[in-house]
């Protein structure tokens, strides 16, 4: 109690009123033993509404418009809603030979890359239910061939889109995380004549880079801190 009031400049009688009404609350709470305080579950409850109201789009959106100023092709942002990708936001490729991507497309997550980040980190029963569409219309080699493939995706962090869905058109995608588990997915996407492999290359640290910072602004606590091209750029 001396510390606190120390620290706020504060008479002892003054803190200790607010200490115990912060207790109440629920805001702090004291140790019995050596009669110290510290920060309550409160604080935790809140902090945790706060990130669960974060709009996924609107954190991202800044960031899109940089990265596809950057690399100037397509941005686009996927979400998993009830088993199916969704493309919630998109920036268009600034060159006239381009792809292009409608707000609000809904497609099987199993069958392009955006879709397949989603699904790599979402749970066992999602990904069962997207093998067994593939082994139903491709045989059990193909829905073991996805498994295998989610995996690395697990593994490396991103995914890539050889002509998967649409034909001509190569992406590169990497998954988006929140406080409570995979929230989206960022895909840069354009014609297979500017899509070679030192393209993606070129591209590949820039797209880990946002999704990385964009996951910390979710909530997500990421192993290693990220430091890129931010929201200004």
């Amino acid at each position: 109690l001396g510390e606190i009031a120390l620290k706020l400049k504060m008479g002892k009688s003054t803190v200790h009123k607010l200490l115990q009404t912060l207790l109440v609350r629920g805001f702090v709470a004291q140790d019995p033993s050596s009669r110290r305080y510290r920060l309550g579950l409160r604080n935790w409850q809140l902090g945790n509404l706060a990130v669960g109201s974060i709009d996924v789009r609107e954190v991202v959106a800044p960031y899109l418009r940089n990265l596809a100023a950057l690399t100037g092709e397509q941005l686009t942002l996927w979400v998993l809603e009830t088993g199916w990708a969704v493309c919630v936001d998109r920036v268009d490729s600034r060159h006239r030979v381009r792809n292009y991507t409608r707000m609000g497309t809904v497609e099987k997550p199993e069958d392009f890359a955006s879709g397949r980040c989603l699904l790599a980190f979402s749970d066992e029963a999602e990904i069962s239910n997207a093998a067994a569409r593939i082994a139903k219309a491709r045989g059990d080699e193909a829905a073991n061939a996805l498994r295998q493939r989610l995996k690395n995706i697990r593994e490396r962090g991103y995914d890539t889109n050889p002509g998967d869905l649409w034909e001509e058109i190569r992406a590169i995608a990497a998954p988006l995380f929140g406080h409570s588990g995979v929230s989206g997915a960022i895909s840069v996407s354009g014609p297979e004549s500017r899509f070679d492999e030192g393209a993606v290359q070129a591209m590949l640290p820039h797209l880990l880079d946002v999704t990385g910072q964009v996951s910390v602004k979710l909530g997500h606590i990421p192993a290693k801190p990220h430091l890129g091209i931010g929201e200004s750029g």
